[in-house]
């Protein structure tokens, strides 16, 4: 049995890092034109970045609907669609016959560098099986959704959930996960807890599911895995005892990273991206989220919710994430189901039922990738997207109502509301900055991921493009903690506009207030929350001028003052609750059917 690589990665699991370099990069490199392919199973889509008046800007997007999912799982097609696409938009030629044009030539056509990110192939599957109790499953599991990998975590799923094993029910659940890698942790447990586990492996490998498998144990367990599996699988094992338990983790979700990119490369089919590098979705994220933290000084949370959900963070130089690979509105709806349909019941305003919700659900999964044209249709998304939210903030390990001020979310689907949108990100993760100000931001041209797969090998380049034209500014928040009861005053203030224009204002505990401020505009917001109340962290009664370096500035809707206390709070009974969402609804005004 091989030892499992444990050297520790640059991930943000180890830390905050400005754009990590993967492997084999040698540093930063000079280019102009440079296209990046960003492929899942929703769509395919081709953004165009080059050189004007001397620094990287973004030009184009074209886009494609996916073609990386049956009937063609080949994502091939789509791609060719998208630049032809990106092509038709910018007048240049980016493709000769099988293969793109490189390097850029005089007239503009052509590019000089290709990457390629997203999830072009699906995502890796893996088991997590522990016999016993210990703390390093949870770092284990964190470390695999980190990763491009539908984790199925035994601890989790299965009834006993104590470290013993039915023989009967892993065997059920290893049937319906089908893994292609094994992680077994044996932290305690009986020899025959052990040999349960080491039988139903077999058996899966033996059917040519299981391909690859890693065993965490002492010397003794791991030769008798050896023995066991050995024959069948590829196996690499460390022992616990004389590793620390970071680097067991991080080497798990360097080998799964590197397994998944191996996947990519495999699958790639043809001339056109053979010179491309591929950055796995998280890892750009990733890197994107550091970036803004170290250079804005801000703490930031960023969220990708296309096919899969990234949720990164960077708070006071720490980073948290997770990648639920298999959860999403589109192709991973069903996985929904996991969700409690009353947890997603009461964010929805309307007198509804759990049936419904799952109905809602099992429905989606037909048509994973249709447009919503319905208002109930973008309520009850809203809904199982804030449950989702909450989920993801627990599992990266951040805490409640987290310390975030600044929040990057994209790009938009089609017909989705951005005021909704910014509702149901302040609902799900529900942030709580000291100073009592939070900046929501859109990433409406999903260039996100692409400067993240860009920055591993030309970091100034991917400065360049996000400090320019990155993100979209969609509101201001002001939050106000604090409790009183419902329609008792939370705060007033004054909005002081640059033109001397001046609006008063009171907000009552338990609701919102909108306050106009375009982009572009900025104001001295004064606040006074009353007696109990306080804006942010700060405290409960003191009055906070917001002017000069700390001024508001303007978004695409305004400035919102958010005094519905921390933790958000909902009504038992189903008729105020519904009441309650609706006025949140109309304070902001989103239809609320």
């Amino acid at each position: 049995m091989t030892g499992i690589n444990v050297e520790r990665s640059s991930d943000a699991s180890s830390g905050v890092e400005t754009f990590p370099t993967q492997a084999g990069v040698n540093g930063p490199q000079t280019r102009d034109a440079v296209l990046v392919v960003d492929v899942d199973g929703a769509a395919a889509r081709a953004l165009l970045f080059d050189m004007v008046e001397g620094s990287p800007r973004f030009v184009a997007v074209g886009v494609s609907r996916s073609t990386a999912v049956p009937p063609l799982d080949d994502p091939a097609p789509g791609i060719v669609r998208a630049i032809r696409d990106l092509e038709e938009q910018t007048g240049r030629a980016l493709i000769d016959g099988e293969q793109l044009i490189t390097p850029q030539r005089p007239n503009g056509d052509g590019i000089d560098a290709c990457f390629v990110t997203g999830m072009p192939v699906p995502p890796l599957r893996a088991a997590l099986i522990t016999v016993g109790q210990s703390d390093l499953r949870r770092e284990l599991a964190s470390a695999a959704r980190r990763t491009t990998t539908i984790l199925a975590d035994s601890t989790e799923d299965l009834p006993e959930g104590d470290g013993t094993v039915s023989s009967t029910a892993l065997r059920e659940w290893l049937a319906l996960a089908r893994p292609e890698t094994v992680v077994l942790l044996c932290a305690g447990g009986t020899p025959d807890d052990w040999t349960v586990v080491l039988d139903a492996v077999a058996d899966l490998a033996r059917d040519g599911v299981v391909r690859s498998g890693i065993v965490v144990s002492d010397d003794a367990h791991q030769q008798q895995a050896a023995a066991a599996l050995g024959s069948t699988l590829d196996l690499s094992g460390t022992d616990p005892s004389t590793v620390d338990a970071r680097e067991i983790a991080s080497a798990l979700e360097s080998e799964l990273r590197a397994a998944y990119a191996r996947r990519v490369s495999e699958a790639s089919s043809g001339r056109l991206l053979a010179a491309a590098r591929f950055v796995d979705r998280p890892h750009a994220v990733q890197s994107v989220t550091a970036f803004l933290n170290r250079r804005m000084g801000r703490n930031v949370l960023a969220i990708s919710m296309s096919e899969g959900t990234v949720l990164q963070a960077a708070l006071e130089g720490r980073g948290a994430a997770v990648h639920r690979a298999e959860r999403d509105l589109g192709s991973g709806v069903r996985s929904l189901l996991a969700i409690p349909p009353e947890d997603v019941l009461r964010w929805l305003p309307a007198r509804t039922s759990t049936e419904d919700v799952t109905q809602w659900i099992l429905n989606r999964a037909l048509r994973p990738f249709t447009v919503m044209e319905s208002q109930a249709d973008r309520l009850m998304a809203a809904a199982l997207q804030r449950e989702l939210l909450a989920r993801l903030v627990r599992e990266a390990g951040l805490p409640e109502q987290p310390d975030v001020d600044l929040i990057a979310a994209g790009p938009a689907s089609p017909g989705e509301s951005l005021m909704l949108t910014v509702l149901t990100l302040l609902d799900g993760i529900q942030p709580t900055p000291a100073a009592g100000v939070v900046s929501v931001a859109a990433d409406l041209e999903g260039m996100m991921v692409s400067a993240g797969a860009i920055a591993g090998s030309d970091p100034a380049y991917a400065r360049d493009v996000l400090e320019q034209d990155f993100l979209t500014p969609l509101a201001t928040c002001i939050v106000i903690t604090g409790s009183a009861p419902e329609g008792a005053l939370a705060v007033r203030g004054e909005l002081r506009r640059e033109g001397g224009e001046s609006t008063r204002f009171s907000v009552p505990a338990g609701s919102l207030h909108r306050l106009p401020l375009p982009e572009g505009e900025t104001a001295t917001l004064i606040l006074e929350p009353e007696p109990g109340f306080a804006v942010g962290k700060r405290e409960p009664g003191e009055v906070v001028r917001l002017e000069g370096e700390q001024q508001v500035f303007g978004a695409e809707l305004g400035v919102i003052i958010d005094a519905r206390g921390r933790p958000i709070s909902l009504p038992d009974d189903r008729e105020a609750r519904v009441a309650r969402l609706q006025s949140w609804l109309a304070d902001l005004g989103v239809p609320a059917e």
